[in-house]
């Protein structure tokens, strides 16, 4: 009878990636490359005779937004083309109604609010993940882990961090590098994972680079640390394979929210082709753009 029951579970697998593959062909008449594509409450993606009262997914961006490796103090890390930030704060009712969701997909922060029936986006900042992709196993792995709304991981502290320094072992001594806040998360049974800023490394924004936490832009960590984020606030960071959650679908459409980056997951890149892809010069964001925004943020 187990035997009977691990095939099945290896056929129902099986079907599902035959389905996705099949799903994620591009629609000659929408033009949309996941036209036919639904999200379940998982963030899986299904097809519509799968179940009943899945969200349409949004579509996926052009191929020419996509993952490029390069060379990070010694590193081979991920960078991908940097989104706007987006900052509502008009639209929240209750802070302590608010949660954060992270896409390690798609390289973002999105902040909600449950408001009754409805969730509402009021921030997304690009980010920065740990340099190698899956789910934290232990420490030093480079890795940053993984959390479900079931179980979402929480905010523990909210510590100024405009004086902490950081040797990442890459020559260049101990640094300042968290931006002005951290935001410490309960992430069992792992320790000192947390979201900061970017200080010396706000090229790695957005991508993958660091040695497990979030990285913020410095501006962007100070607007989530005053206008949104609190001790005991949820945060559920979403593994590499999933998509966005109906809610996220619903609130972006009837939103309108518009982003660079939604990523084909069959097309995103696995660690074993980090390592054997050519690595190019990675470009670097604009300083000057960056520091009028931070002086602005701080007069205010």
């Amino acid at each position: 009878m187990q035997i009977f029951k691990t095939l099945n579970k290896f056929i129902s697998i099986g079907i599902s990636l035959a389905l996705i593959a099949c799903l994620s062909q591009t629609n000659e008449t929408t033009g949309e490359s996941n036209a036919a594509m639904f999200v379940d409450n998982n963030g899986v993606v299904v097809s519509k005779s799968d179940k009943n009262g899945v969200e349409k997914a949004l579509p996926y961006s052009d191929d020419k937004i996509c993952e490029h490796v390069v060379m990070d103090h010694g590193n081979r890390a991920i960078r991908i083309d940097p989104d706007k930030t987006i900052n509502q704060p008009e639209l929240m009712k209750n802070r302590n109604n608010c949660f954060i969701v992270m896409s390690k997909k798609d390289y973002y922060l999105y902040v909600y609010e449950a408001q009754g029936a409805d969730t509402v986006l009021l921030a997304r900042f690009d980010c920065c993940f740990g340099l190698k992709k899956g789910n934290k196993e232990r420490k030093g792995d480079m890795r940053t882990p993984n959390s479900t709304l079931a179980k979402p991981f929480t905010i523990s502290q909210l510590a100024d961090a405009s004086t902490w320094h950081h040797d990442f072992k890459d020559g260049r001594g101990s640094i300042k590098a968290y931006g002005d806040f951290f935001l410490r998360l309960v992430t069992p049974p792992h320790t000192g994972i947390g979201i900061h800023g970017s200080t010396n490394n706000a090229e790695s924004v957005p991508g993958r680079a660091s040695e497990g936490c979030i990285r913020l832009r410095d501006a962007d960590i100070i607007m989530l640390r005053k206008t949104y984020a609190f001790k005991g606030m949820k945060v559920v960071i979403k593994s590499e394979n999933l998509d966005d959650y109906p809610f996220e679908i619903r609130a972006m459409r009837k939103q309108k929210i518009e982003r660079l980056r939604h990523l084909d997951p069959s097309k995103t890149l696995t660690n074993e082709q980090v390592q054997a892809t050519k690595a190019i010069k990675g470009a670097s964001q604009s300083k000057n753009a960056e520091n009028k925004t931070l002086e602005q943020l701080k007069k205010g």
